[in-house]
């Protein structure tokens, strides 16, 4: 795909940055991770914060195949560019920057060309560049201490808790969340997001939790590939967070009354009270995917809980172009009428999301 090729590239020309950097940027760069942690979230009511189970949020349940180490790190031959591209290529090199030249040049070459023959589209993916390149570097966060979460979290009844990330995990959990980041345009990231935390665990309520959300951060977990924490399990955990975030800021623009009255007749989210942290207590937080679920118009038992999860459980596929979703969606009529909702909805957002394009992740 495309998209996962400009997500390797751009993975690729950060590491080359960084390293070619490193011995003079290394104090910096860690100056400003500990300022950015300092500032993080701002104190907001629990109830809105979404949770997942790692038991039962696994990339492999819901279909998801992990690329190979294979497909990963497979390196592409460099293609030369010659005449009109090779100018143009010139001629950004000029007005932008050499790193930004090079990013484009690792672009697929269908994509790379259509994107030279307009200057706006040229000008949207530099700004994209260079906000999660900062991003990367100074809000992207793995420490665990006292200013980590809002400090209402950390008072009874939500008790906080919280373990740095292990330094060996650091590179892959970065990696995982531009990947992630590169499928939003650069004006809803800006708006609607602070900061990225992986931590290697996060307990709320006497629960240990995959990931949350506060106002304009998203928190996650990785325990390890060992543990079931693969790199579609933090990357889906991330979009089913941010969705949280979305769906807050323009909940003016969801129709909820239409979503619920998908449902069964008579019935009721049964963890509304305690926005999902009951059935994860309770062991009714499984994702495994349900032909049973999908005739009532759910994917699984967790999108029962709450709304807001069963929200999720459909953005967190859609953002993965998860094709076990868009097959369900042919053959159950409920689920295709939640889909068609939910993309109606980040369309509104922006128009870049349309089912092609979720189709095409």
């Amino acid at each position: 795909m495309i998209l996962n090729k400009k997500i390797y590239s751009f993975i690729l020309i950060s590491t080359l940055v960084v390293i070619s950097s490193f011995t003079l940027s290394c104090d910096t760069i860690f100056t400003a991770i500990e300022d950015a942690e300092k500032e993080a979230g701002d104190a907001e009511s629990f109830e809105y914060y979404e949770e997942v189970s790692v038991e039962e949020f696994t990339g492999e349940e819901i279909g998801v195949q992990e690329p190979s180490e294979e497909t990963a790190d497979e390196e592409e031959s460099p293609v030369k560019f010659t005449g009109a591209i090779l100018k143009k290529l010139d001629e950004i090199e000029k007005n932008y920057s050499l790193e930004f030249r090079q990013y484009l040049e690792s672009l697929e070459k269908n994509y790379l060309e259509s994107l030279l023959n307009d200057d706006s589209e040229i000008k949207k993916e530099y700004d994209l560049f260079q906000w999660i390149n900062s991003f990367s570097k100074n809000d992207i966060l793995f420490t665990a201490d006292e200013n980590t979460f809002p400090d209402e979290w950390y008072k009874s009844p939500i008790n906080a808790k919280a373990e740095s990330l292990p330094e060996g995990e650091m590179e892959r959990s970065k990696n995982i969340v531009i990947a992630a980041l590169h499928k939003y345009p650069i004006e809803i990231l800006n708006y609607n997001l602070k900061n990225v935390y992986v931590l290697k665990s996060m307990n709320f309520f006497g629960a240990d939790y995959g990931g949350t959300n506060s106002i304009d951060a998203v928190y996650l977990t990785n325990n390890g590939v060992a543990t079931s924490y693969t790199n579609a399990y933090i990357e889906e955990s991330f979009h089913h967070e941010f969705s949280s975030i979305l769906l807050r800021n323009y909940g003016y623009l969801f129709n909820e009354k239409q979503w619920r009255d998908i449902n069964p007749e008579g019935f009721e989210y049964f963890d509304e009270s305690t926005g999902g942290s009951g059935a994860i207590k309770e062991g009714k937080a499984s994702k495994d995917f349900s032909s049973e679920l999908h005739e009532s118009g759910f994917l699984y038992e967790y999108a029962q809980s709450t709304m807001e999860n069963d929200f999720n459980s459909f953005a967190e596929n859609i953002f993965m172009g998860n094709e076990v979703l868009f097959t369900v969606s042919e053959q159950y009529e409920k689920i295709e009428m939640k889909l068609n909702l939910i993309v109606s909805f980040y369309n509104t957002i922006h128009p870049q999301f349309t089912i092609e394009y979720f189709k095409g992740l």
